[in-house]
């Protein structure tokens, strides 16, 4: 069988090659110099779609492998220069165009600037995309365009990367919208009223004001609205209905103009939608789980995963506003009301030397949330002596939550020992607001400058907690014991923050610099409340208690940092100086007090030999002192079987991290590459201390010697131009040691994780979008303490994606994976096929109206599946989900112009 594929692969190639027609040539300027980034397109003639495009390299040369025959339009462009048009015939074999001269264009403008027909331009600190080269349906979000770019990726939740590096603002028409969210802006603008994209690696505030670079670079996104989008309003709205009642309303409606921005968004529905994509059927948590985990009442579903059954309704609005030539305020104004509701089942596998048992239990929950979130943003940049930003925001959620439990313990042996049932009510009252203005002052001397401002947050929650339990002891022996409990538990948490910082840099000498960096903080966190519980019985019983803690936190931070740069290189060096004062403890005892101080230093080293290419090393050292749930006295005890306190004798925790990146992005050759290295040790590392007794777990934590993390990514990307495919290799690596203590023995917990994912796609995607490939994932945890216990976990996942054309007005769409995953630690291994489609039909030339049929989840799984580990137990949830449904839906787009 491997031969014959061989064959018949070898076979095809022979006849694509065949059939090619490789074109080259070189561009040169008026003085015969070579024209290096100038950008090469093949055009259709008939409506100038794109069929295929490159760059030139250093020497201006161009190579473009082309399967089409008959006479298409050869364009040659570049910044500063007239673009040329010729018609080329494309037949089997070498057409050779020789050296095309350009001739400078006076008119041509200092800013990027994108024909229709030019798919990418480069110039300096910029890479611009011509959004009407790729294909993107009119019902299509800014998410799918992005994910159609060269070197732009979008992983599965929402991260974007953009030749290497992460994006975490996205402006549109140069001005932030929703704050710069990618979240909401990529879900709720439409991709056809982009003209282009632009990927800017801007400097930052300082160096902006300075014009010296100080090594703080972020990529930013930047979308241009098409000329015809600008002005007037435009959106859309949708609504569709199914079986079961299911139904979903998204409207969204927009007006931008050169001087104000103005955007309104809703969303209503029932079918598990948060955002604009259908939540994942499965998740899996790999090894160790972090804190969070952990901490989380195990009265209570995991907060990282979606469940059940849920009903959304979403109201958003953004305006933005510019008072003159850079000066904006962007605010905006967020709504979420959810309901969430179903079933899940769980076991969990407890383990300590000699008490093991597993935990069975039937969760019943029904969790409402209603949200409301203000965010503001103003920023003054049109003085070129100085720089003003003021950002913030408020936030009020108000959270009820049921829970109907049902928990079954069982022994070494078997046996069925104990029983809980548990019905706890919620209520949660959080309001947040924070406040942050900065300010940077370029001095009269070239490169001198200062920077200062205030960061500040104010945290409060409310809990109101109302809880029954009904405890069974020794289930069906002679002496069967109930025991009843009402707990009612009234906590108030106050978290409060403010640091004022002060920055200065000197310009010593040509590429040399000095800055004086200081800071003061100070953190203040308070608990207050009261418990009381009931114990139901012949004399009723009952116990009660304050709840009081109080931990303050100072620090005084002073550094000095030499930055050293020339046109390739940047190395930074410094040490800060920290000063940390920590007192924390109850109203009736004595307070704690801690000081100490520290010295961190930090190096950084960048090489950039070229447009694409960046290296850099950064090694620091900080320090992370103990949260105030991790030394606090205040015993949370509401659920019986899971009782968490802290240890307020923790030290500071010491972080030594060493990050090690390399990106190459060459647009020419179409090659991706981008590696990282993240090793980091910790001394006296807080980590958990667990004791299991008759069942009740009981956590804190400890100092141990030492923790270590290594994780390693790698991801390769490559174009095959002579078989129209685009490759890529992404690799991901994890080794992690921690030291926990369990039931009073030391128990070293390792944790070993290796992801490999590999991909095909097409390359011209203007009626067919096709992508296929696989992930692999393993991971394996080991324990010394329980060493039958140690985990190992897999999973495959085979995936394709087709989007298809059948024609200007019909498209399909369909997207299939397969899952395929083990755990030697539970039973129910799956293997889970999941497939979704969707036929639409655009009514009209513009294509301002879509009927669309939507079928999720077509094969009815109906599952949802969660596993996690701690230090000392394995657990697997899962809950019955939406499952199979259909819905015809119907959009209507406002103001929709397909012209540029």
């Amino acid at each position: 069988m491997l031969k014959l594929l061989s064959f018949v692969f070898i076979i095809c190639s022979y006849h694509i090659s065949l059939s090619q027609t490789t074109i080259t040539g070189k561009i040169i300027d008026p003085q015969d110099q070579p024209v290096e980034l100038a950008s090469i397109v093949i055009l259709n003639k008939k409506d100038s779609t794109v069929v295929n495009y490159t760059i030139t390299d250093k020497e201006g040369a161009f190579k473009i492998i082309e399967n089409k025959k008959g006479a298409f339009l050869f364009q040659a462009s570049s910044l500063g220069y007239k673009t040329i048009f010729k018609t080329i015939n494309l037949k089997s074999g070498q057409l050779d165009l020789k050296a095309i001269r350009l001739e400078e264009d006076l008119n041509t403008l200092e800013a990027v600037t994108i024909s229709a027909v030019i798919p990418i331009q480069i110039k300096k600190d910029t890479v611009a995309y011509n959004a009407s080269a790729f294909k993107v349906h009119s019902d299509e979000n800014l998410g799918s365009l992005l994910g159609k770019l060269p070197g732009v990726e979008i992983d599965s939740d929402g991260n974007i990367t953009a030749q290497g590096n992460e994006v975490r603002r996205i402006f549109v028409d140069g001005k932030e919208v929703f704050s710069g969210d990618p979240s909401i802006v990529l879900k709720n603008l439409s991709a056809d009223v982009i003209s282009k994209v632009e990927v800017i690696d801007k400097k930052s505030d300082e160096s902006e004001l300075t014009g010296i670079d100080d090594g703080n670079k972020e990529v930013v996104i930047n979308f241009t609205l098409k000329s015809s989008q600008k002005n007037k309003g435009f959106g859309k709205i949708a609504g569709g209905s199914g079986l079961d009642d299911k139904y979903f309303i998204n409207t969204n409606y927009n007006r931008f103009s050169s001087k104000t921005q103005l955007s309104i968004i809703g969303k209503f529905n029932n079918i598990n939608i948060t955002g604009s994509n259908i939540s994942s059927f499965l998740e899996n948590a790999n090894g160790i789980s972090d804190d969070s985990d952990d901490e989380a009442s195990d009265n209570e579903i995991s907060p990282k995963n979606l469940t059940g059954f849920l009903t959304t309704r979403v109201a958003g609005i953004n305006i933005g506003q510019e008072f003159r030539e850079k000066e904006f305020l962007n605010a905006n104004y967020f709504y979420n009301h959810s309901n969430n509701y179903g079933t899940t089942f769980s076991k969990r596998i407890n383990f300590a030397t000699n008490n093991n048992f597993i935990q069975n239990s039937d969760n019943n929950f029904n969790n409402t949330t209603d949200n409301h979130n203000l965010n503001y943003n103003y920023e003054s940049k049109h003085n070129k002596m100085h720089t003003l930003k003021v950002n913030g925001g408020i936030t009020a959620d108000n959270r009820t939550n049921f829970l109907d439990k049902n928990v079954r313990f069982t022994d070494d042996s078997g046996t069925l020992s104990r029983i809980n049932a548990i019905e706890l009510s919620r209520k949660n009252k959080n309001v947040s607001g924070t406040f942050n203005i900065h300010y940077f002052k370029r001095l009269t001397k070239s490169g001198r400058s200062f920077v200062t401002g205030i960061n500040s947050s104010v945290l409060q929650k409310n809990f109101i907690n109302d809880q029954h339990n009904i405890i069974t002891r020794n289930v069906g022996l002679s002496n069967e014991s109930q025991k009843e409990q009402l707990t009612f538990r009234d906590e108030t948490e106050k978290n409060k923050q403010l640091k004022l910082y002060f920055n200065f840099s000197e310009p010593l000498w040509t590429g040399h610099q000095l800055k004086i960096l200081s800071s003061a903080s100070t953190e203040i966190n308070n608990e207050d409340g009261v418990q009381k519980r009931i114990t139901v019985s012949d004399q009723n019983t009952e116990e009660s208690f304050l709840l009081n803690f109080n931990n303050i936190e100072r620090s005084y931070d002073t550094g000095l940092r030499y930055n050293f740069r020339t046109s390739k290189w940047f190395i930074s060096s410094g040490v800060n100086f920290q000063d940390l004062n920590r007192i924390f403890g109850t109203e009736d005892v004595s307070p704690i007090v801690k000081n100490q101080f520290y010295v961190n230093p930090t190096v950084i080293i960048q090489y950039k030999p070229k447009r694409g290419a960046k290296h850099r090393l950064l090694f620091k050292r900080f320090i992370r002192s103990p949260r105030s749930r991790q030394i606090t006295t205040v015993v949370n005890n509401l659920n019986p079987y899971s009782i968490r306190t802290g240890n307020p004798d923790l030290k500071t925790e010491k972080i030594n991290q060493v990050i090690l990146s390399n990106i190459v992005h060459d647009f020419k050759s179409s090659l991706s590459f981008y590696s990282r290295i993240q090793f980091q040790f910790i001394d006296d590392a807080i980590n958990s201390n667990v004791v299991i007794n008759d069942f009740v777990r009981t956590h804190s934590f400890i100092n141990s010697d030492q923790n270590k993390l290594l994780r390693t990514t790698l991801s390769f990307s490559k174009k095959i131009k002579s078989l129209g495919i685009r490759y890529t290799l992404k690799n991901k690596n994890l080794f992690r040691t921690n030291k926990t203590l369990i039931n009073n023995e030391l128990n070293d917990v390792i944790t070993q994780g290796y992801a490999f994912n590999f991909w095909f796609e097409n390359t011209n995607k203007q009626k067919l979008d096709l992508k296929t490939g696989l992930s692999f994932d393993t991971n394996q945890t080991s324990f010394s303490l329980v060493e039958d216990l140690n985990r190992t976990f897999q999973r495959q996942d085979y995936y394709t994606s087709l989007d298809y054309d059948i024609s200007e007005k019909f498209n399909f769409n369909s997207q299939l994976n397969y899952i395929v995953f083990t755990d030697n630690k539970f039973s129910s291994n799956e293997k889970l096929p999941l497939w979704n489609a969707a036929f639409s039909y655009a009514f009209s030339d513009k294509k301002n109206q879509l009927l669309k049929l939507v079928l999720i989840d077509l094969l009815n799984q109906n599952v949802d599946i969660y596993r996690h580990s701690t230090v000392n137990y394995f657990e697997e949830n899962t809950t019955p989900s939406l499952g199979r449904y259909v819905i015809l839906s119907y959009t209507y787009r406002l103001g929709n112009n397909r012209s540029s």
